[in-house]
């Protein structure tokens, strides 16, 4: 009498443990559910206000440009002879006033 009833029963721990499963959604491999983010409103972006360009500094900046750059091809010149030690500085400092320029100008 026994065996029957824990049959039945072990069949129907069976049947539900299926049922179960077959109840919730089956994930497949590489396919995620991917929960819908929520929407924020953004805040409004910054602006900042431009600098005016200072014309005596640029106009500062330009002439120091001038006098360092021509003051280059002399100095090339001289380079089979002997290498200048400040052309290297020279060449930087060109660079660094016409970028700075380049920056004021394009604002």
């Amino acid at each position: 009498m026994r065996r029957p009833a824990l049959s039945v029963v072990f069949c129907i721990l069976v049947v539900l443990s299926f049922y179960g499963n077959l109840a919730r959604p089956q994930s497949f491999p590489g396919y995620h559910r991917v929960e819908r983010p929520l929407t924020v409103p953004l805040d409004r972006p910054v602006v900042l206000a431009k600098k005016a360009a200072d014309p005596a500094k640029l106009q500062q900046d330009a002439e120091e440009l001038a006098h360092l750059s021509a003051a280059i091809p002399d100095q090339i010149k001289n380079v089979n002879q002997k290498l200048p030690k400040d052309l290297n500085d020279q060449l930087k400092q060109i660079e660094k006033l016409a970028k700075r320029l380049r920056s004021e100008i394009s604002r």
